[in-house]
């Protein structure tokens, strides 16, 4: 078969149709009013766990541990 020749796979693809972009809306339902909160509600210590708060506590004193063996030696 010559180059310039289609084959199957050719035909079958001038056969199909152009690819065209699809078509769609969101209907976002309305947002509900917002609820009355406050600032203390929002921090975010009073969101983290106990466990978390360990941790962190047991990080903030390993690195002043470092810190404080980096300046004494």
């Amino acid at each position: 078969m010559a180059s310039d020749q289609l084959n199957e796979l050719d035909r079958a693809a001038e056969d199909k149709p152009p690819l065209t972009l699809a078509k769609a809306t969101i209907d976002a339902p309305a947002s509900p009013a917002p609820a009355a909160t406050t600032v203390e509600n929002n921090r975010p210590w009073e969101q983290t766990s106990l466990i978390g708060k360990v941790f962190i506590a047991l990080g903030g004193l390993l690195t002043v541990a470092s810190a404080a063996r980096m300046f004494i030696a």
